[in-house]
């Protein structure tokens, strides 16, 4: 049984968990972090505690579309995807922050990218749902004709490059990224930096330690500290040979021009580029994080690291970079401590 509603103690954390998920799913602003209080109660709590806040904000959710659907012109159509949405998103990603006894022996890598890959499918489809509708296009034309208002110059081959872009060849090109990986990254991303935030905010957070606040049996101590795993995240040796098998069939599939096969490849290519990205942090996690390291370094090397992220170009090189250095990785054992073996995958939850 997941729920734990008999229990007052975690009853109340739950409930106040699934009010903030849907306030701020209900927020515009701040609804990307409307995971991020499920993910706090499974490492601050249990498991038990997560999912009874799941079903509290599941619940809240459908009353709260039921009410708009009365009292608002909105299709049904649209308040049933809302429900499904919000319903699929958080049950995901409560699995893999909190999952339950007979799924914690997977590990977090495992879940994450599992469930990332379902919630791009769902993302898929919905997003595709809304772009294909007439009204969409007519709303896309428009903001194009005022993008080519506001760009018009006494330059002519710039305004013929301008009114060469229509409505209908960005819709093209939104629906080629999306379903070649945009999806898969995406939902990646938000699983993975929600996971983060939670984590985070537990370690702020949290008194009394106890088994299992990590939604993993035995995975903390009494008295020891709250660490990230990144830094001992390891992709099994075997995944580059999926990721080179890939990349060749993907050249291969663009040339004979089998749509079908090279979108299935693209996004198992993508996959492999996100594991050897997380890898590549990891590396650089382990660097800042050794003893040896002086601490203005760390503080140097984060505050630059986002500076390049928030760069145009200069971020592309660094995401280059990082995942170059974690196929390096290989080959070369940068982890390798000095007195010792290097850090198996399985201590990092490894792929």
């Amino acid at each position: 049984m997941f729920f734990n509603i008999s229990n007052k103690k975690s009853l109340i954390p739950a409930l106040i968990g699934a009010g903030l998920s849907l306030f701020f799913i209900k927020s515009g602003f701040l609804s990307l972090l409307f995971l991020v209080p499920l993910g706090f109660l499974g490492y601050r709590y249990d498991y038990k505690t997560a999912w009874t806040a799941f079903f509290f904000a599941v619940l809240g959710n459908i009353i709260l579309a039921l009410g708009l659907f009365s009292s608002a012109d909105t299709g049904t159509s649209g308040v049933v995807w809302e429900i499904l949405y919000f319903t699929l998103m958080t049950g995901i990603f409560t699995w893999i922050v909190s999952p339950p006894p007979e799924s914690a022996k997977l590990p977090l890598s495992v879940r994450l990218v599992g469930g990332s890959c379902l919630g791009a499918l769902l993302i898929t489809v919905i997003f595709i749902r809304i772009i294909s509708s007439t009204d969409f296009l007519r709303y896309l034309d428009s903001v194009l004709n005022s993008f080519v208002d506001m760009q018009s110059s006494s330059n002519v081959v710039q305004n013929a490059l301008l009114e060469s872009i229509t409505a209908e060849a960005v819709l093209e090109t939104i629906i080629a990224v999306t379903v070649r990986g945009g999806s898969l990254v995406s939902c990646f991303l938000l699983f993975a930096l929600s996971r983060q935030m939670s984590f985070g905010f537990a370690r702020l957070f949290l008194i009394k330690k106890t088994k299992g606040a990590l939604g993993t049996p035995g995975s903390v101590q009494d008295g020891s500290l709250l660490k990230s795993s990144l830094a001992l995240f390891h992709v099994i040796p075997s995944m580059i040979w999926v990721f080179s098998a890939s990349l060749l069939l993907v050249v291969l599939m663009r040339m004979i021009n089998l749509v079908i096969p090279e979108i299935i490849l693209w996004n198992i290519l993508i996959l492999c580029v996100i594991l050897y990205l997380a890898q590549g942090l990891g590396i650089m996690q382990f660097f800042l994080m050794r003893p040896s390291t002086p601490p203005f370094m760390g503080l140097l090397a984060i505050v630059l690291f986002f500076i390049l992220l928030f760069s145009p170009v200069l971020n592309l090189a660094l995401l280059g970079g990082l995942t170059v250095l974690g196929i390096a990785e290989n080959w070369v054992p940068f982890r390798m401590p000095k007195n010792g073996p290097p850090s198996t995958p399985e201590a990092g939850g490894g792929i």
